[in-house]
């Protein structure tokens, strides 16, 4: 291939542009954040609820495991005993991944503000601001977001959680 045809080819992508000739980006699937707290907090609650599935799991299967020490001693009492603690560890472990997700649900929830139940259940994490006026139909956050109007005008806005389980939002009080 001589350069003259390689600079022709080149140019001849620049200048259809390269939509023309590779076609349009498609967009990935999934959910569109507009706001990137959003974006952080389901990365959070996503890793705080994948943490709690493994230890839950981790603490069953070591119950399991020493179950199965238990069956398989023979009746001798150095692997009953064991199997006897190993049980006990994997009870005590699953209570306190039980104990932490309370707690940690309390602190975060009911005293920070940070992480919320939605409707259906699921927790959903909202970064708190000080005062911050949010523009009519933005995202905001019930305890601390002050809505703002645009333009002045009446009905004032508010932040409502305009349908449950979808967050809340700056709208107009109608």
């Amino acid at each position: 291939m001589s350069i003259t045809t390689l600079i022709s080819k080149v140019f001849f992508i620049s200048a259809a542009g390269v939509n023309n000739v590779f076609g349009s980006p498609i967009k990935p699937p999934g959910p569109v954040f507009d706001n990137p707290a959003t974006g952080l907090g389901k990365l959070v609650v996503t890793t705080i609820s994948t943490f709690v599935l493994f230890a839950l799991i981790a603490g069953l299967i070591y119950l399991l495991w020493g179950a199965v020490q238990w069956v398989t001693s023979g009746g001798e009492q150095e692997k009953l005993e064991k199997a006897r603690l190993q049980m006990t560890h994997a009870v005590l472990g699953i209570i306190l991944v039980v104990a932490v997700i309370g707690i940690f649900t309390v602190v975060t929830g009911d005293i920070l503000g940070v992480i919320r139940r939605d409707n259906d259940g699921n927790w959903r994490f909202e970064l708190p601001t000080a005062s911050s006026c949010v523009i009519d139909g933005q995202t905001c956050v019930q305890s601390s977001s002050i809505c703002c109007n645009n333009n002045g005008s009446v009905p004032p806005t508010t932040c409502i959680e305009p349908t449950p389980g979808n967050g809340y939002k700056c709208q107009k009080i109608p």
